[in-house]
């Protein structure tokens, strides 16, 4: 740990079984314009691979085997060895700016009560082509998230199957502290068929991914609940719920009751209000044509830019 301050990150970056961007992923975390002195790297996966382990041995790069198959398993894992008081996520297909972990350091150093920082981020495809995708919900995308270590409950974290990013801005808010929103893409976020975000060949693929994926998102949420007891944190957790079984009920599942589309009006969003209304409505009428204009916006989404 650097002896000038107590600042120090500890990047986690997590295997997805995406090896082919490993490499790419770690050399992102390694090229910063920040010291090493001040942040050091842990690499956690599921498998062994002699080319990525010698990289990581020849770099510094602590490494962990894994057995848990779950990012929170993962984290929770990391934490038990991570050096750092700032934690920095990075997934194993996505890619740093070369400055992101120098303004991550400095915003923490110059402000002791920030405790959780979210930055933006460009797109980018398998091939690394930079494309068009937009998310400005400030608990979307893990890559985008730093933290200060103090507000994670490990203990917590291996409840949760999903939507980690969530549980983090929710600790954050949990918390009371500062949460700082960066708009300036530090974050490559690649978008391919093996990635959080899917790339979809038809509007049958993309239909049935959206109900597998918003189910598990729905569980994820019902697993928080009894994790938090501030008014914030849960409110915006039960208007997540809401919203989620109302996407569900969209694509073809089962949705909540009529008293719950009025609670999505009152409740607090972190998505745009008009967004949410109109996929409220399109549930009860017009399905089919949301669904369609659903799929096209992802397609427009991964164009080039």
């Amino acid at each position: 740990m650097s002896d000038d301050d107590n600042t120090y990150i500890s990047v986690i970056i997590s295997d997805y079984c995406r090896r082919e961007y490993i490499t790419g992923a770690m050399e992102s975390a390694l090229n910063q314009t920040l010291s090493r002195d001040h942040y050091e790297m842990i690499l956690i996966k599921n498998f062994e691979d002699e080319k990525i382990d010698r990289y990581a041995l020849e770099h510094g790069i602590r490494t962990m085997l894994s057995r848990d198959s779950t990012l929170s398993g993962k984290i929770y894992e990391a934490m038990a060895i991570a050096k750092g008081n700032i934690i920095s996520f990075l997934d194993d297909d996505d890619v740093f700016y070369k400055e992101k972990l120098e303004i991550v350091y400095n915003k923490f150093k110059n402000n002791k009560n920030l405790v959780y920082l979210h930055n933006g981020f460009s797109g980018i495809d398998v091939n690394g082509r930079t494309i068009v995708y937009e998310n400005s919900n400030p608990d979307f995308n893990m890559s985008s998230i730093s933290v200060r270590s103090e507000i994670i409950k490990t203990d917590m974290l291996k409840k949760v199957s999903k939507s980690i990013d969530t549980l983090m801005y929710l600790y954050a808010l949990e918390s009371g502290k500062g949460i700082e929103f960066e708009s300036t893409p530090l974050t490559y976020y690649r978008v391919s068929e093996n990635s959080v975000t899917h790339s979809f060949n038809n509007i049958q693929t993309f239909t049935d991914f959206s109900i597998k994926s918003l189910n598990r998102i729905l569980e994820s949420y019902i697993q928080m609940e009894s994790m938090f007891k501030s008014r914030k944190a849960l409110r915006i957790l039960k208007h997540r719920e809401i919203f989620t079984r109302i996407r569900i009920k969209l694509f073809g599942g089962k949705g909540p009751g009529i008293c719950n589309y009025f609670r999505l009006i009152v409740t607090p969003t972190t998505e745009s209000r008009a967004y949410e209304l109109k996929v409220a409505i399109s549930s009860i009428i017009l399905k089919n044509y949301a669904i369609r204009k659903l799929y096209e916006n992802e397609i427009r989404k991964k164009e080039f830019a």
